[in-house]
């Protein structure tokens, strides 16, 4: 598998996973992908396991860090 076709795999697992949540909590929204991701991470509580594993919790770190500190470049 290449990295496309990983991605298409990635891509279609969150779709399938987060569909009845985004039409349940996010319907207004449909069809603007980024207004359906931040309306499910804002509900990202009340999601099913499956979608919520897609949207990092609130104190997730993002990017390269070390014990929540960034790391430097």
């Amino acid at each position: 598998m290449n990295i496309c076709q990983a991605a298409e795999t990635t891509r279609a697992r969150e779709a399938h996973a987060c569909e009845n949540d985004a039409f349940k909590f996010c319907g207004r929204d449909i069809p603007n992908k980024k207004k359906i991701a931040a309306c499910l991470q804002a509900n990202r509580e009340r999601l099913r396991p499956a979608c919520r594993a897609m949207f990092p919790a609130p104190d997730t770190p993002v990017g390269n860090t070390v014990q929540g500190t960034p790391l430097l470049d």
